[in-house]
């Protein structure tokens, strides 16, 4: 009888005989009954109308939030009273504060401008000084310090003896 089934016309159009199984059937298996029961559970706690709202939730609604957010503003507009001097330790406190950061810019103050007084008083003596040098003892100097350098030539003579003769020292000191 076997050979009969074997040869039989409808088994030639299945290519494999027998039932397959999908990859790891087996190894989730568990897992997928599982999740199977905790569903059931699940439809079974929910109710099979769904979600409910409680009756007259909507016409409340507006009630209920304009209650809680009255009830903030009222507590915000409470004005909370911080005084600022509390006792009179504070007060001398920030008197003595305020004495002490203003002397000390007017101390700042006074010795800027006693420094600008004598770099101002260097400076006009200095300037003093070299007015008061005759213009050999000038000429003669650059001549010892450069006696390797050439002597001037006639047109450079001539232009110096014209400056000198025709320029005050203000207009030539004032042009350096």
């Amino acid at each position: 009888m076997e050979e009969n089934l074997e040869n039989s016309e409808w088994m030639k159009g299945i290519k494999e005989a027998g039932f397959t199984t999908p990859s790891n059937y087996f190894e989730e298996l568990n897992d997928s009954i599982r999740a199977r029961m905790i569903t059931e559970r699940l439809r079974a706690s929910v109710p099979v109308d769904g979600h409910t709202v409680p009756p007259n939730y909507f016409e409340q609604l507006q009630l209920n939030i304009l209650a809680k957010t009255a009830k903030q503003i009222t507590a915000s507009r409470q004005t909370k009273i911080v005084r600022l001097w509390r006792s009179n330790v504070l007060k001398y406190a920030s008197a003595a504060c305020f004495v002490i950061i203003a002397g000390m810019g007017v101390y700042f103050n006074i010795n800027e401008q006693k420094a600008t007084q004598n770099n101002n008083y260097t400076e006009t003596a200095t300037e003093q000084m070299l007015f008061d040098i005759d213009e050999e003892v000038i000429i003669e100097h650059i001549e010892a310090n450069y006696k390797d350098q050439q002597k001037p030539t006639a047109k450079e003579t001539a232009l110096e003896n014209y400056i000198l003769n025709n320029y005050s020292q203000n207009d030539l000191t004032g042009n350096l």
